[in-house]
């Protein structure tokens, strides 16, 4: 099996910034965020989404399903990097998110047996 390269590898960042002032606004939030872990996005922090993607048909792909699901109100920017770049980024304070550590790059994770 061929491993992708940290270089070819991407990531999505997720980032919104949704109001919460409205009767409405917070279920609508809430509903956001659901449906972005469907999507296979998990949070990185607070209002910042990630995801792992292979390619850039991938990342469209996901563009789209995302814009689907957008709430009426707010801001939101969706910017695609590289694995290489992601890994780069320096906590200033705080820890490295816990399923960082444990996936990591990775597409598939092995959880007890052999993946050979």
């Amino acid at each position: 099996m061929n491993k992708l390269s940290d270089y070819r590898k991407m990531r999505i960042l997720l980032m919104f910034d949704l109001p919460s002032v409205e009767k409405d606004d917070i279920p609508n939030n809430q509903k956001f965020v659901k449906e972005l872990k469907k999507i296979g996005f998990y949070m990185l922090q607070y209002s910042v989404y990630t995801r792992n993607i292979t390619n850039h048909s991938e990342y469209e792909r996901i563009n789209i399903k995302v814009r689907k699901i957008i709430p009426n109100k707010g801001n939101i920017i969706i910017i695609k990097i590289t694995d290489k770049q992601y890994n780069d980024m320096i906590y200033l304070r705080g820890e490295k998110n816990i399923y960082d550590m444990i996936v990591g790059s990775n597409n598939v994770v092995y959880i007890g047996g052999s993946n050979d």
